[in-house]
């Protein structure tokens, strides 16, 4: 949450009181390496940062072949 804050202090200072209120919204989850988070075409509703570690976007073809699309990582 450090490096969060420092980002977000990048644009605007916040007070340590907030800074607790904001922390309070916030769930920290460990994924196993690989787990799938989300799947193509459902909804994603939440915003994820990657606090260590690396993630990525994927998909197959019709052959089967898997292609990387994006990479995730901090």
């Amino acid at each position: 949450m450090k490096y969060f804050r420092k980002m977000i202090e990048h644009y605007i200072p916040v007070q340590d009181d907030e800074w607790a209120d904001i922390c309070k919204i916030f769930d920290i989850k460990h994924v196993k390496k690989g787990t799938t988070v989300h799947h193509a075409g459902e909804v994603f509703s939440e915003i994820w940062l990657i606090k260590s570690g690396l993630a990525r976007s994927h998909f197959s073809d019709m052959n089967g072949k898997d292609h990387t699309w994006q990479l995730y990582f901090r």
